[in-house]
């Protein structure tokens, strides 16, 4: 019987629980670069409408913090919203 075993490709990082590709080109990482700065702007806008402290997070190494913090802010703004919504009802 062959023993399957699951196996990271070549250039790809494993984060908690799944893989990142790692481009190795110069291309690839050109292109990469490109597609984060495109990013850049929607997160700025998505920070500014949550309100989020984004300068409190700047410093932050740990990804669950950061995701953590956004979560947070979400869930205050859509309570915020079914609140008005519920007491515009009554």
């Amino acid at each position: 019987m062959i023993r399957a075993e699951r196996r990271i490709l070549p250039g790809a990082r494993r984060r908690g629980g799944f893989v990142i590709p790692m481009p190795h080109t110069r291309s690839g990482q050109k292109h990469i670069q490109a597609y984060v700065q495109t990013l850049r702007p929607a997160v700025a806008d998505i920070a500014a409408t949550l309100e989020v402290d984004r300068a409190a997070l700047a410093d932050a190494r740990d990804l669950n913090a950061i995701g953590a913090a956004y979560l947070g802010a979400f869930l205050d703004d859509l309570g915020r919203h079914l609140a008005g919504g519920a007491a515009a009802a009554h």
